[in-house]
């Protein structure tokens, strides 16, 4: 009785390790899809069933600005830091896209975050901008300038959609 017992229980563990092994191959090449994408020099902005482009260039071409915003990271204190970008009620302009027909903008990120605001919020020309970030978080992130805490902020962009 104690053989059955003992075979059981290391065909169950058999099995276990090959899922835990199948799902490791499965998410190492999904995450490896999205770390490439860190780096591209494009995001999406899904609007129904329509796709839009959005390059570097083209933020270039809008003429960026400098932003001063709050940036705060966890037990450290907020500290001023000046982004450059376009505030993304013009990139939507840039690309003809009317929002009107749309209640919120869900920001997100190559990391699996997400960002969900109001479209009224999203359009503010003083608070929501798509700014350049040469970093080592992609070239494009989501800012509030209004965020006292930048904790609604997406870095690593890859695509906004508005719903």
């Amino acid at each position: 009785m104690k053989k059955k017992s003992t075979l059981a229980v290391i065909a169950v563990l058999a099995v276990l390790a090959i899922g835990v092994a199948v799902l490791a191959v499965l998410n190492g090449r999904q995450a490896m899809g999205k770390a490439a994408s860190i780096y591209d020099t494009a995001f999406l902005v899904l609007a129904g069933d329509a796709e839009y482009q959005v390059t570097l260039a083209e933020i270039e071409d809008l003429g960026p600005r400098d932003i001063e915003a709050n940036y705060k990271k966890s037990g450290r204190e907020p500290e001023t830091r000046t982004y450059r970008g376009a505030p993304f009620a013009e990139v939507l302009a840039m690309k003809g896209i009317d929002p009107a027909g749309f209640s919120s903008a869900v920001f997100s990120a190559a990391d699996g975050y997400a960002s969900a605001l109001p479209m009224e919020k999203a359009l503010d020309r003083e608070n929501c901008f798509i700014v350049i970030d040469p970093g080592d978080e992609g070239p494009f992130r989501m800012i509030l300038a209004k965020d006292e805490f930048s904790q609604q902020w997406c870095k690593l962009l890859t695509d906004v959609r508005l719903r």
